[in-house]
């Protein structure tokens, strides 16, 4: 009996020492099979030798003469930030809304993770996310390095991840990991880190920041596109309060509320009063540039002639009309632009939304001028000896059976040839036409930069060449000296981290395309129309020229310029279209040039002296100021 109990009990022990040694070898395999396949994915994780430098691609910074910045093109990166020289806030604002235990893990956040999962089961939805801050930097860093793809979901990635997350974690401290996360991480529009986000939202540098700047770049992170501050406001607004209370839960602030009150309100509204549409004239500036440099291999700043006050007056004025008057004549659509006497462009609009399109009806456009054209039919009799006293007939014309009329004109028989150009009567331009020579009309608008004007079809004496507003716009400025137009808005390029220059502007020696007969005469024409003619509604001074044109339904002009004659720097050109899109889309039958793009005009104009006198007295009283001050100084 004691025999076999000794049996039973060794047979149990040799059942155990077995199934222990099976489950240790079953271990030390899975250990090893587990280490080969992490280091089988350890070699294609990426070199890792200078995580803490910015990774920098070209861009293209476009700026005002004096500094301002106007818009970014490419991935924009700015100043390497470490930690030490934010505000405290800044960072606590990533971590309360993307990793609130980002100081007690190492790389991944199981508490964290298992909460997720189950609000998400919870809820039925993704609700919430797990990675860590740790996880996000190495899936950026994989991403940037081509390891994976963006929209790669596989386990693959995950484990790739998981062993990056590690390596950062044991490699790096907490303040090192977090910087190379806060100047990696994409802020939306083309922007990289946090200094560059500042600058693009806020116009200042990262160590600038406040709580609710900062809370709002924090909240972007999650959608870059819904919570931009700078096209959807109401949701970046929304999203901050919502980082604003996190950092309360946790200790990084005392009240959100009080946070909002106080900085909230400016934040917005200093954003609303920045957040002009410039991108039109920026596309343009882009252009420009890669035409002068070709490819652009590093990055570069563009300098412009961009006119702050021209360009929100034309907004201002633009948009008061479309939203005003747009239902009731039919467009929704309308571009400006203004330039220099020397063809600098100073403000551009290509349309009336730039989220909602990016094609440029003022340098992209073609459209048929109407009676705008009419100037060089009258400019080319004028160098063929016509004289404006000249009388012609206003009576209906058929050419081969082609018969136009004449809005809103009673026959009178014999007209001045200036009369005829002052109400935009189409049948003396028609005969003027035919009595010089479409020949001559091509030749004197070729010199002014309008071509391939048909020298075949009679109907171009009335406005039927296409052309685009700045073309157009561009050969009226020609009026205001004689010379020739090359519209330009790039005065120099130059690299953004030396400031080494790629390309200065030199002025050009231009001879005149006009004499001086033929440039008073078009003036007096030009002039007259705004007098007395058919854009007197614009006729807010007397150094206001320009002519109105419309092409049926479907176009809209007033192309004219302002010219002091005792200050002729601050003479200026401009050009405004209203139409739609579609030429079957027809606007109402009095949409002429006489009715809103010359109320457009004189928005602009009232607004733009009205600015520029405020700049002069402000000016003068600064200047009173500093001799006040001076004169103290000198009697102490």
């Amino acid at each position: 009996m004691a025999i076999t109990l000794s049996r039973r009990r060794k047979k149990k022990t040799s059942f155990f020492k077995t199934f222990f040694k099976l489950c240790f070898f079953f271990a030390i395999s899975c250990c090893g099979i587990a280490a080969l396949i992490l280091l089988n994915f350890s070699k294609t994780l990426p070199d890792l030798g200078n995580l803490t430098t910015a990774t920098r691609t070209p861009s293209v910074t476009i700026q005002t003469y004096d500094g301002k910045c106007l818009g970014n093109y490419g991935d924009m990166y700015e100043k390497l930030m470490r930690i030490d020289e934010l505000p405290s806030h800044v960072p606590a604002a990533f971590i309360a809304i993307e990793d609130r235990r980002y100081f007690q893990h190492f790389g991944i956040d199981f508490i964290g993770f298992f909460r997720a999962l189950f609000e998400n089961i919870s809820s039925k939805k993704v609700a919430q996310g797990g990675s860590t801050i740790t996880q996000q930097l190495a899936k950026n860093i994989l991403i940037n390095e081509g390891v994976v793809t963006h929209y790669d979901r596989s386990i693959s990635r995950k484990i790739k991840e998981l062993l990056l997350a590690f390596w950062l974690e044991h490699k790096f401290s907490k303040k090192e990991i977090l910087m190379m996360y806060l100047n990696r991480v994409y802020f939306g529009s083309g922007t990289y880190g946090i200094d560059a986000a500042a600058h693009k939202y806020f116009d200042k540098s990262a160590n600038e920041l406040n709580v609710f700047e900062a809370a709002i770049l924090a909240g972007l992170l999650k959608a870059p596109s819904k919570f931009n501050p700078s096209n959807h406001p109401n949701f970046a607004y929304s999203r901050a309060m919502v980082v604003l209370e996190a950092m309360e839960s946790q200790g990084f602030i005392q009240s959100a509320k009080d946070i909002e009150n106080k900085y909230a309100k400016a934040t917005f509204e200093e954003k609303k009063e920045t957040s002009k549409n410039n991108m039109y004239y920026c596309d343009f500036a882009y252009d420009q540039a890669k035409k002068i440099l070709g490819e652009i291999s590093e990055d570069i700043v563009v300098v412009t002639t961009f006119d702050a006050i021209k360009q929100n007056a034309a907004e201002e004025a633009v948009r008061y009309y479309i939203d005003t008057e747009g239902k009731n004549y039919k467009f929704n659509q309308a571009s400006f632009i203004c330039m220099a006497r020397d063809g600098a462009v100073l403000s551009m609009i290509g349309g009336a939304k730039y989220s909602a399109t990016q094609f440029n009806r003022a340098t992209q456009a073609n459209r048929l001028p109407g009676s705008v054209f009419k100037i060089f039919v009258y400019g080319a009799a004028i160098e063929h000896g016509y004289q404006l006293s000249d009388m012609i007939s206003d009576e209906p014309i058929s050419i081969a059976g082609w018969e136009p009329k004449n809005y809103k004109w009673k026959t009178l028989g014999q007209i001045a040839l200036i009369e005829g150009f002052t109400y935009s009567v189409n049948t003396v331009c028609i005969r003027l036409a035919q009595a010089i020579g479409l020949n001559k009309i091509s030749n004197f608008a070729k010199k002014l930069g309008i071509y391939d004007v048909s020298t075949h079809d009679m109907s171009v004496a009335i406005g039927t060449t296409p052309v685009t507003l700045k073309d157009i716009t561009a050969a009226y400025t020609s009026f205001m000296d004689g010379m020739p137009i090359w519209p330009y808005c790039v005065t120099e390029i130059r690299t953004k981290a030396e400031g080494k220059i790629l390309y200065q502007r030199t002025n050009e020696l231009k001879q005149p395309v006009l004499d001086d007969e033929t440039l008073s005469l078009c003036r007096t024409l030009l002039r007259t129309v705004v007098l007395r003619g058919t854009g007197r509604a614009t006729n807010v001074n007397s150094f206001i020229f320009g002519k109105t044109g419309s092409n049926g339904d479907t176009d809209a002009w007033f192309i004219g310029f302002y010219d002091p004659k005792e200050e002729k720097d601050k003479g200026f050109s401009y050009g405004i279209w209203i139409g739609n899109d579609s030429n079957h889309e027809k606007m109402t039958s009095n949409s002429t040039g006489g009715r809103i793009p010359t109320r457009i005009s004189k928005m602009f104009l009232e607004k733009v002296f009205e600015q520029e006198e405020k700049d002069k007295n402000i000016t003068k009283t600064e200047e009173t100021a500093q001799q006040k001050s001076l004169g103290e100084m000198l009697i102490f």
